[in-house]
């Protein structure tokens, strides 16, 4: 399907009444791109995705989100905050012309101050439904496309409102109108207790964290130190892959280089290889911010 931008008319619309929506299977990419390399599965969404997926948060070059599809990465990943949704605007002119070629994987969340009611009773549960709409339609805007093939919630925190019944009733409904093909959410470690949750009610269908060799990362950012109990976290995913859940790995190379062996020198490839050796981790999402680390990141997959 073609990228187009819609009317919140047709927006509402189509939500509400194209329930045959589009089809969950991908495309077999290898008529797409020369390279040889086995796509993996996002948990049982009928996704199928690059073990790479391209980190588009940092970069502001489209010609190097081209240049890594280029090189056989299918899967990007952007969200509605990055950059005041220029982030979103650069993947989707990046993207214009091979759309029906490229999974997108956006994030939309819900701010404290854009919910007077608090999400209680009918006046919360309706301030809940128009924000998430507004930002679910203008990320289709910025992408220039009509639908998006996984939309998570953005940094959950609030298991109130992860799990509140407007928001659950939100991304379903969007979900069955083929506005989105997958819904989820991300989240850090300090709140494990949004996947586990997940993993005993299954209704979001990926879940992005924080996951590395090293248990732990300094955010490049803000130079804050994060670390957590590597061994629940691996009991949690695993969990979640069993259920069909798909887990999409981010902060991979924020551990540091490793090397899996005496003779193999450290590096941020051997860190990521790390990470997608793991069974249930469908995808590394890695922030690449020039071409030579592109080269680094995909010169296995050929």
């Amino acid at each position: 399907m073609e990228g187009r931008k819609i009317s919140r008319k047709e927006f509402c619309n189509k939500a509400l009444t194209a329930l045959g929506g589009i089809s969950l299977v991908s495309r077999n990419i290898s008529e797409f791109y020369p390279s040889a390399f086995e796509l993996k599965a996002i948990g049982n969404t009928g996704l199928f995705v690059s073990p790479i997926c391209f980190g588009a948060p940092r970069t502001n070059d489209e010609s190097l989100i081209k240049y890594a599809i280029g090189k056989g990465i299918n899967f990007i990943d952007t969200g509605r905050t990055y950059g005041n949704g220029n982030n979103e605007k650069l993947v989707g002119r990046a993207i214009s012309e091979m759309r029906a070629k490229i999974i997108i994987q956006s994030k939309i969340r819900l701010e404290v101050n854009e919910l007077p009611s608090k999400g209680k009773g009918r006046k919360g549960a309706a301030e809940i439904r128009d924000v998430l709409s507004a930002k679910l339609e203008a990320s289709l805007h910025a992408l220039n496309t009509d639908y998006i093939d996984i939309m998570l919630y953005h940094e959950a925190v609030d298991e109130n409102l992860l799990f509140h019944k407007e928001t659950l009733k939100f991304f379903d409904d969007m979900k069955k109108s083929g506005v989105i093909k997958a819904h989820g959410f991300s989240t850090h470690n300090d709140y494990m207790n949004l996947p586990e949750r997940n993993n005993l009610e299954r209704f979001y269908n990926v879940i992005m964290v924080p996951f590395n060799y090293k248990g732990s990362f300094v955010h490049s950012i803000t130079g804050s130190y994060f670390e957590w109990d590597q061994a629940k976290l691996i009991s949690v995913l695993t969990e979640a892959w069993k259920k069909g859940i798909g887990v999409i790995a981010m902060k991979t190379c924020s551990g540091g280089k490793y090397s899996s062996s005496e003779g193999v020198e450290p590096s941020y490839k051997e860190a990521v290889l790390w990470v997608l050796q793991q069974k249930y981790i469908s995808s590394a999402s890695i922030a690449m911010v020039n071409f030579e680390q592109v080269d680094e990141h995909t010169s296995w997959l050929k």
